[in-house]
């Protein structure tokens, strides 16, 4: 940590630029510090390669210790206070404040007008639960957390994929329902943030996605919040997946690809790599449900088509089908921090977008019926071909 009280209880943040080494030595040899959670006993660790910091002198219950801080920590919240300290639009911009109320200790807190933003710096994986339980002591301030992820956990796997963890999942965000979501990155080694943002799941951790990149000094935070989504630049990528999945034999399968591919052999002799374009949609919601995107989208698919032409259901019908299939463990649900909406909203939206390739027509809200049928083709050629008609719907 780089706050403590000395001996006259004045609180010496050594992340500031004013001190030297040398300043420091001597600061250290005229003051004993505490730190400003526990009161406990801490000394100042002055290096030639780690950033002065202070450490507690012996084990303590200290609630606030956390988990152990590496120098890619340290110098990344170093910058993102200088960073946020140069804003003439944010006030009181503090580096590890304490809040009592709460018990917890963010890497910063600042004045965004009327609202006070905590952020959050993390560069290891911790216990989901822990980040949750973090995310919600805030929210009982009406504090809204900016959590930014150490960018070297990022795995890019393509000029537009990376591959992203259930734990990467908890810190993407949306500012509005209809948006895809973003994920927020620094890395101090290249002084930059790394935003991914429109990011559609193709499965639980394979995406596509934009990217941008960012010095730090050469964008501002409400910049930084504000990007505005365009998912348009996707598809040729998104496009580009699908058919290497069709090229591709699944080797490994989870339980839910499995249980499709198996119902599909049995009803029309053809493997999971044969399913219809319709299955394969980028909504900006898919992210809700974590099960790969032909899975969900072909079940239901399967759903329709069991349907004879003209039949009317309702959205409800088709969200208990899939709720059934949740309940099977065939379909799984993503955990997500920052959103709070059912999966259903994803469904009701697939829907909507089979209306647009006139499989459906919706009658009335939640109400559809059966207005063509679903093209089942065993010539990878015409797949391909279905594949990139998608584009120009999305284009």
């Amino acid at each position: 940590m780089f706050v403590a009280y000395d001996e006259k209880g004045i609180l010496v943040n050594v992340a500031e630029k004013k001190w030297t080494k040398q300043g420091l030595v001597k600061l250290r040899e005229r003051n004993n510090f505490v730190c400003p959670t526990c009161s406990n006993e801490v000394e100042l660790k002055i290096g030639t390669i780690i950033t002065a910091h202070f450490a507690h002198k012996k084990l303590t219950g200290c609630t606030m210790k956390g988990e152990p801080e590496t120098q890619y920590h340290m110098k990344g919240k170093v910058d993102l206070f200088e960073w946020l300290q140069k804003q003439s639009l944010l006030t009181d911009v503090q580096l590890e404040p304490y809040i009592s109320t709460i018990k917890q200790r963010p890497d910063i807190l600042f004045s965004n007008g009327d609202q006070v933003v905590p952020i959050e710096f993390q560069c290891s994986t911790i216990d989901s639960n822990l980040l949750i339980k973090r995310s919600l002591q805030y929210r009982k301030l009406d504090m809204n957390v900016l959590w930014i992820l150490g960018a070297k956990s990022l795995k890019r796997t393509g000029t537009m994929s990376f591959q992203l963890s259930s734990f990467h999942w908890l810190f993407a965000r949306s500012t509005n329902l209809r948006d895809p979501l973003s994920l927020y990155s620094y890395c101090p080694d290249l002084k930059s943030f790394i935003i991914l943002h429109s990011i559609i799941p193709f499965s639980p951790r394979s995406v596509i996605t934009n990217h941008s990149t960012y010095q730090i000094q050469s964008i501002s935070y409400h910049s930084l919040v504000n990007q505005q989504p365009n998912k348009k630049t996707i598809m040729a990528a998104w496009i580009d997946k699908i058919r290497r999945f069709r090229q591709k034999a699944l080797r490994f399968q989870s339980k839910d690809t499995r249980a499709l591919n198996l119902f599909l052999y049995q009803a029309k002799q053809l493997p999971l790599t044969y399913l219809p374009s319709l299955a394969f949609f980028p909504l900006n919601s898919n992210y809700l449900i974590e099960s790969p995107v032909y899975v969900w989208q072909g079940w239901i698919l399967l759903y329709i088509e069991a349907l004879s032409l003209n039949t009317t259901f309702t959205f409800q019908d088709v969200y208990h089908y899939i709720a059934e299939k949740v309940k099977e463990g065939i379909i799984s649900i993503r955990n997500l921090l920052s959103v709070e909406v059912h999966y259903s909203f994803v469904i009701k939206e697939y829907l909507i977008q089979l209306c647009h390739f006139s499989i459906l027509k919706q009658k009335q809200k939640n109400l559809f019926i059966k207005q063509s049928t679903i093209e089942w083709s065993r010539r990878i050629e015409e797949l391909y071909r279905s594949d990139a008609k998608l584009r120009y719907k999305y284009d």
